[in-house]
C-alpha cells in the first residue's frame, strides 16, 4: 500500500496509523540513502530536499519539521538539519521557533516525535558570537567586524548537538552575523546579542536548569574596558572589563561589565549548576604583532557616558556580591581582569591580561577563533571524559606554539572531566610544549626557573594518561639539552612500548600536552649522603646494626626520588647531610656540619620495620626543600634582578604601613596578620607567584590562589595577605616566603611539598633539582655541540626572584 491510498482512505483505525507511520519513515530513509549516494551531506533522518520554506525564517532554530518538500527558497547556512514532521500550515508560525516546529500540544507528540536516543535532557548550552557591530564612533575608537566568532558558536552547536544529542530547546544561541548591508546583520533583533538580550538569556538558563545540571556558556567576540560606573569601590578613575554587545555604538546600548558577570555566574553557581565558562575575547588595551583584524578586543578604553542602572541586578546587590568574591584575594581578578577567582565553575579564558585573542584561517578558508578551534579539535579527538586540566594543557600549547603572545588561561575547578564535572584525581606535571620530530626532541613547560638543568631526565606518558606507575602508558624518555627560563628541549634517549629499530620519533607518536614526569637532576645536582655511625656500634634488639649501611643502599634504589641523593665515603668533599645512630638507636640527620637540623624534632627509631624507607624519603625531601631554598638566579648581569621589590606591612585604617626589617629579616609574633606588597620595577610585564617555605619543611604555592600566577604591570604593586602560624610542637620557627618573577607563564606548583615524613603523592619525581648554576654557563656551554647549530637565547633575561625570611615565635 503506497502513502497516497492510504491518506485517501476515511476507514482509519490504529493500524492505518501505525501502517502511515512505516510507510513514511521507509520512505525517507530510501530518500536519505539515495541523497548519500548524490554525495549529499544529510544531519537528521527527517531531512528532505523537496520541502518548500520559501516562508521560513533565515537561521532557523527550530528543527523546521513541516510537510511539503520544496526547498529552493531555503537561507544558507540552515543549522536545523531541516527536519519534515506535521503537514500543517505555517505561515504564520513565528520566526524561530525553538519547539521543533511541532503542531499544539497534541497527546500524538510523543509519537511523532519520540525523544532522541541518548539524549543528554541535564544539559543546557548559552552560545553567543558577535561578527557584526552596528557602524559607529565611541570615545577613544571603535569595534571591529570580526569573521570568525558566529562561525565559531556554529561549530559549537554542531558539536554539542551531535555529541550530546541536544534538542533545540536546550540550546540558546545568539548570533550578529554580516550581512551584505554593512548596517544591518542576518539576525532579527530578538536573536541578536544585545545587553538586554544576553542578560534575558542568562537568566533565563538559570531559571529552568535544576540543581546539578550541566551549563555551557561560549563567547566569541569582543572584550572591551570602559569607564566605570561602580565608583564606590573603582573611584572616579575606574576601568570597567566588559563583553562588548552588538549594538554598544547605540545611545543606549551598555556593555555586559564585570561585576554583572560575575552576578550571573553567582546565581548559577548558587543554584548548584555544574558551570563550564569559555571566553573566547580579550579585554586588554595593549599591542599586537598580527593584524588589527584578527584580534578580539577593541584595544581603547571608551569614555563615552553611559547608563548606570543593571538589569542583571541592582547596583547595591552587585557591588556586595563583588566584594564578597573578593574579600580574600585583595580585589583580584583573572581572566583578562574580567572576573573574580572562579568559585564553583570552571573558566578557560583566550589569554592573559597583558595579550590578544586571535582568529586566524586553519583549514581551508575559515576563520575561526584560536582557543575555539583548538578546543574542539580536541574534544573530537580525545572525547567527552577527558580531564579539564588534560584538555588545557594541550589547547594552551597549540594556541601559544602558533600565536606567540596568546597564552590561554585556566581557572577554577580543574579537578574534573570538561563536561559533566565529574571528579578526577591527578597530580599537576609539566607537559609537552611542541614536538620536533627532524632533531628526535620535544619541548617541555620546565626550565631554568624550575631549577632543571641539563642533563635532566623525563619520562614522556601518553596524552589523558593520570597512572604513572602503569608501564604500558609511556612513552619516552628524554634528556634535556637545552635550557630556557621556563621551558627546556629533551632530546629522546629510548622509546618505550614502541617496536623500532631506533629511538627516532615519528608523527603523532607524541601528542602535544602530554605528560612529563621529572626523573631526576643532572649529575651535578645530586645531594651527597654519608652514614656515619659511632664506634663502637650500639647494640639494638632485633638489627644486625652493621648491615645497616648495606640495607640503606640497597633500599635507596627501591624508592622514588632516590636519584636525588647518592651515599658516599666520609673523605668526600661537599657531603650534604650525614646520617647518624647513637646509643639509643634513632636515626638523626645532620646538616653539612655536622649539627642536628632544627627543622626535624622526631628521630627515627632503627628497630622500626620502616626505618629505612622513612629515612630514605626523608633524606629526599630534604634534598628537595634546599633545593627550592637555594634556588636563585646568580647571573650578575641578569636584567630582571633587582627589579622585584619585597615589601611587609600591616595595615592600619586601610593604609599599609611596611614595617622594619634587616636585610629582609622580620621578627613576628604567631598569629600576626601581615600584607606582602610585591613591586615590579621592571619596564616590562612580569608573572608572579609566591611560594612559603616554611619551618616543618613543606612548600607551599600561596599566591596567587586559584591561577598559576599573576600579571603584574611595569611600575605596579600587587598586595597580598597572610596569617603567621607555627606547626604543631614548634615554639620558633623560620619560614621563607619566595617571589618569583617570570616573562614567560611559569607554573611553580611543581615546587610543591608536604609536610616532611608525609606522602609526597606523586609529586616527588616532579620537584626542581638544585641552585641554579651561572646561567650563561648553564645554557651557552662552551664545549656544547649545540652552540655552533642554534644561539640560545639567554634565559636569565626571562626570570628573578627575591625573598623575606620571618622569623616566628610564639
Amino acid at each position: 500500500m503506497n502513502l497516497t491510498t492510504l491518506l485517501s482512505s476515511n476507514n482509519w483505525s490504529i493500524f492505518s496509523v501505525r501502517a502511515v507511520l512505516t510507510t513514511v519513515i521507509h520512505q525517507l530513509r530510501l530518500l536519505v540513502t539515495s541523497e548519500e549516494n548524490l554525495g549529499i551531506t544529510t544531519t537528521n533522518i527527517l531531512h528532505s530536499e523537496k520541502s518548500r520554506a520559501s516562508d521560513r525564517p533565515k537561521n532557523r532554530t527550530d528543527g523546521g519539521r513541516r510537510g511539503s518538500s520544496r526547498v529552493s527558497d531555503r537561507p544558507e547556512n540552515r543549522t536545523d538539519g531541516g527536519r519534515r514532521g506535521s503537514t500543517s500550515r505555517v505561515a504564520d508560525r513565528p520566526e524561530n521557533r525553538t519547539d521543533g516546529g511541532r503542531r499544539g500540544n497534541t497527546d500524538d507528540d510523543s509519537i511523532l516525535f519520540p525523544e532522541t536516543p541518548n539524549q543528554t535532557p541535564n544539559f543546557h548550552a548559552l552560545l553567543i558570537g558577535i561578527d557584526f557591530y552596528f557602524p559607529h564612533e565611541l570615545e577613544g575608537g571603535s569595534y571591529k567586524n570580526l569573521r570568525g566568532c558566529v562561525r565559531d558558536i556554529n561549530h559549537v552547536e554542531t558539536y554539542l548537538k551531535n555529541t550530546f544529542n541536544l534538542t533545540s530547546d536546550q540550546i540558546i544561541k545568539l548570533t550578529a552575523t554580516a550581512s551584505d548591508n554593512p548596517k544591518q546583520p542576518k539576525e532579527s533583533p530578538e536573536f541578536l546579542p544585545t545587553y538586554e538580550n544576553i542578560v534575558a538569556k542568562f537568566k533565563e538558563v538559570t531559571a529552568k536548569a535544576k540543581p546539578q545540571d550541566q551549563v555551557y556558556i561560549h563567547y566569541s567576540g569582543h572584550g572591551g574596558q570602559a569607564k566605570t560606573i561602580f565608583t564606590d569601590i573603582k573611584g572616579i578613575s575606574g576601568i570597567d572589563q566588559g563583553l562588548v554587545p552588538t549594538d554598544i555604538g547605540q545611545p543606549n546600548s551598555r556593555y555586559l561589565r564585570d561585576l554583572e558577570f560575575a552576578q550571573l555566574l553567582e546565581e548559577m553557581v548558587n543554584k548548584k549548576l555544574v558551570v563550564t565558562l569559555v571566553l573566547d575575547s580579550c579585554h586588554s588595551g595593549g599591542a599586537t604583532r598580527g593584524g588589527e583584524d584578527k584580534i578580539r578586543a577593541g584595544g581603547f578604553i571608551d569614555m563615552t557616558p553611559r547608563r548606570t542602572n543593571s538589569l542583571v541586578a541592582p547596583i547595591q546587590e552587585l557591588t556586595k556580591n563583588w566584594q564578597n568574591l573578593t574579600a580574600n584575594s585583595r580585589n583580584l581578578t583573572v581572566a583578562n581582569g574580567l572576573l573574580p577567582q572562579p568559585k564553583g565553575y570552571t573558566l578557560i579564558a583566550a589569554c592573559r591580561d597583558n595579550e590578544f585573542a586571535y582568529e586566524d584561517v586553519f583549514e581551508g578558508t575559515e576563520r575561526n577563533g584560536a582557543l575555539t578551534y583548538f578546543l574542539l579539535k580536541n574534544l573530537r579527538k580525545f572525547g567527552t571524559e577527558i580531564a579539564v586540566e588534560e584538555l588545557f594543557n594541550s589547547i594552551s600549547n597549540f594556541v601559544h606554539n602558533r600565536f606567540e603572545r596568546q597564552t590561554p588561561m585556566l581557572i577554577g575547578q580543574t579537578k574534573q572531566t570538561f563536561f559533566g564535572g565529574q571528579s578526577v584525581v591527578s597530580r599537576p606535571t609539566p607537559t609537552v610544549m611542541d614536538v620536533d620530530i627532524t632533531k628526535n626532541r620535544v619541548k617541555i613547560q620546565a626550565g631554568q626557573a624550575n631549577g632543571i638543568k641539563k642533563g635532566a631526565e623525563f619520562d614522556i606518558f601518553r596524552f589523558t594518561t593520570r597512572d604513572f606507575q602503569d608501564s604500558q602508558n609511556l612513552i619516552a624518555t628524554v634528556k634535556v639539552v637545552e635550557l630556557g627560563a621556563s621551558d627546556c628541549w629533551a632530546e629522546v634517549t629510548e622509546l618505550h612500548n614502541i617496536r623500532t629499530i631506533n629511538n627516532n620519533l615519528s608523527e603523532g607518536m607524541i601528542e602535544i600536552g602530554s605528560p612529563a614526569i621529572y626523573l631526576g637532576p643532572g649529575v651535578k645536582q645530586i645531594r651527597k649522603v654519608c652514614v656515619l655511625f659511632p664506634d663502637p656500634l650500639p647494640q639494638i634488639p632485633g638489627v644486625n646494626v652493621a648491615l645497616l649501611p648495606n640495607i640503606l643502599a640497597a633500599k635507596k634504589e627501591q624508592i622514588e626520588g632516590h636519584r636525588w641523593i647518592e651515599f658516599c665515603s666520609e673523605t668526600e668533599i661537599d657531603v650534604d647531610y650525614f646520617v647518624s645512630l647513637n646509643a639509643a638507636g634513632e636515626y638523626w640527620v645532620l646538616d653539612a656540619l655536622k649539627q642536628p637540623i632544627k627543622n626535624i624534632i622526631f628521630p627515627i627509631k632503627a628497630d622500626d620495620p620502616e626505618a629505612s624507607e622513612k629515612l630514605i624519603n626523608r633524606l629526599i625531601h630534604l634534598a628537595k626543600y634546599q633545593t627550592i631554598w637555594d634556588l636563585d638566579n646568580e647571573e650578575y648581569s641578569a636584567p630582571l634582578n633587582g627589579k622585584l621589590k619585597l615589601e611587609l606591612g600591616t595595615s592600619v585604617k586601610r593604609e599599609f604601613v611596611p614595617l622594619e626589617t634587616d636585610n629582609n629579616i622580620y621578627e613576628l609574633e604567631e598569629g600576626e596578620r601581615v600584607f606582602l606588597r610585591i613591586h615590579n620595577l621592571s619596564n616590562q610585564t612580569l608573572n608572579i607567584t609566591a611560594l612559603i617555605l616554611q619551618e616543618d619543611l613543606s612548600i607551599v604555592k600561596f599566591y596567587p590562589k586559584a591561577v598559576p600566577y599573576e600579571v603584574l604591570e611595569p611600575g605596579k604593586y600587587k598586595d597580598t595577605r597572610f596569617d603567621l602560624e607555627l606547626p604543631k610542637n614548634y615554639q620558633e620557627g623560620v619560614d621563607i616566603v619566595k617571589v618569583f618573577a617570570t616573562v614567560d607563564g611559569t607554573n611553580f606548583e611543581l615546587l610543591e611539598l608536604p609536610v616532611l615524613d608525609q606522602s609526597r603523592r606523586g609529586f616527588g619525581n616532579q620537584q626542581p633539582t638544585n641552585k641554579l648554576e651561572e646561567l650563561l654557563a648553564a645554557v651557552v656551554d662552551e664545549d656544547s655541540p649545540q652552540r655552533n647549530i642554534k644561539v640560545v637565547t639567554d634565559a636569565s633575561e626571562e626570570w628573578t626572584t627575591e625573598k623575606v625570611v620571618l622569623v616566628v615565635k610564639k
